[in-house]
C-alpha cells in the first residue's frame, strides 16, 4: 500500500486504486469478450461467465448449441433438419405393410419389429379378428 493511501485512504477508480494498484472485489467494469460468453474486467481481468445469446438452438455469440428450440425445415415429407446446426429428425408414419415390417406411408422407409412386437401385434389382431 502506498504512502498516500496509508494516510489518505485509497482513490478507487471502479475495483482498482489508482494511487497504488490495490484491487478490490467490487465496481469491475466488465466488458463482452469477442467471440464468447465470458465478461472480462477492463482494469483488473477478471472474468465471469455471461449469458447466451440464443438464437433458437445456437448462442449468436460464442456458437454454442443446445438441443432445443431448432429451426427445422423439411427435406423430405418425413425429415427434417435444423438451419443453424445440423440436427436430424424423422417422423415417419409407418404402417403394417407385412407381417413383421411396418413400412411409412410417405416415404417407403421399412421398420422390421422385433420378436417382441410381433407377438404383441399378432396377439392384437387376433382380439381384434384380424388376420395376419
Amino acid at each position: 500500500m502506498a504512502f498516500l493511501c496509508k494516510i489518505f485512504g485509497h482513490r478507487w477508480n471502479g475495483c482498482r486504486c489508482a494511487r497504488c494498484g490495490a484491487q478490490r472485489d467490487t465496481d469491475h467494469a466488465f466488458e463482452r469478450a469477442e467471440g464468447k460468453c465470458l465478461n472480462v474486467c477492463t482494469l483488473c481481468g477478471k472474468e465471469e461467465e455471461a449469458e447466451h445469446l440464443w438464437h433458437h438452438c445456437s448462442c449468436t455469440h460464442c456458437g454454442q448449441t443446445r438441443d432445443e428450440d431448432h429451426d427445422w425445415f423439411a427435406t423430405s415429407e418425413c425429415e427434417e433438419v435444423c438451419h443453424l446446426c445440423g440436427k436430424e429428425r424423422s417422423s415417419h408414419a409407418y404402417v403394417p405393410h407385412e407381417r413383421g415390417v411396418d413400412k411409412c406411408r410417405y416415404c417407403g422407409k421399412i421398420h422390421h419389429l422385433s420378436a417382441e412386437e410381433i407377438a404383441q401385434r399378432d396377439e392384437e389382431w387376433e382380439e381384434n379378428g384380424i388376420g395376419c
